[in-house]
């Protein structure tokens, strides 16, 4: 059990990252007005992955509100996550708050809740000179392979699902 209290720590450090999401392979997008003034408003970003393999596998992002955007991401272990959109990207950090986790023996299964906060550092291209900042909540759905019939640390999960919505005052 102890060992296993480790992997959900570990889960959740790893969920933590998951804030800072680097973002890469691009689909479709539209950004900011072409009025050439400034928008602002509230930004909501989600990123979703259904990979077995961890934060490596590849996940979706798509942000609504002052711009539209989408594309798929790749869930990093920086401090800082770069979300690149079509034309441009941009960098966040982030400061996780609280932490939930909780493992349910029966089914292998461990739920891990987080919510934290974020800041826009900086955009290229199409999002130079983004600003804002906003709140974040992230959920990890994780089922642990069996070894010996005893659920295993040892082995990758035979599923795992992260769900991370941010949201925000924005402006571009």
């Amino acid at each position: 059990m102890l060992k296993y209290r480790k992997l959900l720590l570990a889960a959740a450090a790893i969920a933590t990252v998951t804030a800072a999401a680097a973002v890469t392979g691009i689909t479709a997008a539209s950004a900011a007005p072409v009025t050439g003034q400034a928008a602002s408003g509230t930004e909501y970003v989600q990123i979703m992955s259904a990979s077995a393999t961890g934060p490596s596998g590849p996940a979706s992002a798509i942000a609504r509100g002052v711009f539209t955007a989408a594309g798929q991401a790749r869930l990093g272990d920086a401090r800082d996550g770069t979300i690149a959109f079509p034309g441009g990207t941009i960098v966040l950090s982030h400061r996780p708050g609280k932490t939930s986790a909780h493992f349910y023996p029966a089914g292998c299964l461990s739920v891990i809740s987080q919510s934290g906060s974020y800041r826009i550092v900086r955009g290229t291209g199409r999002y130079a000179g983004i600003s804002g900042h906003g709140t974040y909540q992230l959920s990890l759905e994780m089922v642990a392979a069996r070894a010996r019939g005893a659920c295993s640390s040892a082995k990758p999960p035979v599923a795992q699902q992260e769900l991370l919505r941010l949201s925000g005052p924005a402006r571009l």
